[in-house]
This record gives C-alpha cells, sequence and structure tokens, in this order.
C-alpha cells in the first residue's frame, strides 16, 4: 500500500495547469497561451447550435449554444478572448433540460482547429455534423 502525503509548500509540483481553473488553485502556469489568429474564423464562427461534436477524451453531443468570448488577461497583460461551447447528449437533443447541458470552457479556433487555451492541455473538439432539421 502506498501512502500519499500532501506535498510541502518548499516542494516542487511536477504537472502544469490544464485549465485557468487549475492554475487558479495553484498549479503551475509556464503562460504559454494559444489566441485565434487575426482575421481568421473563432470559435463562434465554426460552431453552431445543432452542429454534433466530438472531443479526443471521449464526450461529445450536440451543441445548444456558443457563449463568449470571455476575457482572460495574462499576466504579461495581453488579452485571450477563450469561448464556452454547450452542449448536450445526441439522444437528449429534443428533449433535454438543464440537468442534461455540458460544457467544453477555454475553447480557442487556431488554425480551423477548435483547442483549448493552454498550450500544455492537448484537448481538441471536432466537428462531426449536424442534426438534419435544425434551424
Amino acid at each position: 500500500m502506498r501512502i500519499r502525503r500532501k506535498p510541502r509548500p518548499e516542494e516542487q509540483r511536477n504537472y502544469l495547469a490544464h485549465s485557468l481553473y487549475a492554475a487558479e488553485l495553484g498549479s503551475p502556469d509556464p503562460g504559454h497561451y494559444r489566441s485565434t489568429t487575426p482575421g481568421a474564423p473563432d470559435v463562434a464562427a465554426l460552431v453552431h447550435p445543432g452542429m454534433v461534436i466530438r472531443t479526443s477524451y471521449g464526450t461529445g453531443g450536440t451543441v445548444i449554444g456558443v457563449e463568449g468570448p470571455y476575457v482572460h488577461l495574462a499576466s504579461d497583460g495581453r488579452e485571450h478572448p477563450p469561448f464556452t461551447i454547450v452542449y448536450v447528449p445526441s439522444e437528449r437533443f429534443c428533449r433535454q433540460g438543464k440537468l442534461d447541458h455540458n460544457w467544453i470552457n477555454e475553447c480557442v479556433a487556431v488554425d480551423g482547429r477548435i483547442l483549448k487555451l493552454l498550450e500544455v492541455n492537448l484537448d481538441e473538439v471536432f466537428i462531426e455534423g449536424a442534426v438534419s432539421g435544425w434551424r
């Protein structure tokens, strides 16, 4: 049996923050952020309600909204505008309740791909198609 203990303040953590939330909790943030190239389509231009998405980590469903951009002010003073994709499981699309909502936070568009804001996070969102008849 292995005993795990909390790290002491002077000990160096060996993992980096994969989200802004983890960075707020004290995980080291290297400060490397992704951003959408000026003039390129952002997440709101690529993803619309009714589209079917999946993630590189095995979740997905039908988009019901895109929120943002939210402004994140980095430690170097630059602003980074990530988006949030709101989706529901595809089988619950037409009859979803509030408990069916799922969120993918900190999304940015980079060269037509939807990635997470922090470069250390390799998660990606893929567009699979659209629900027929959605308007």
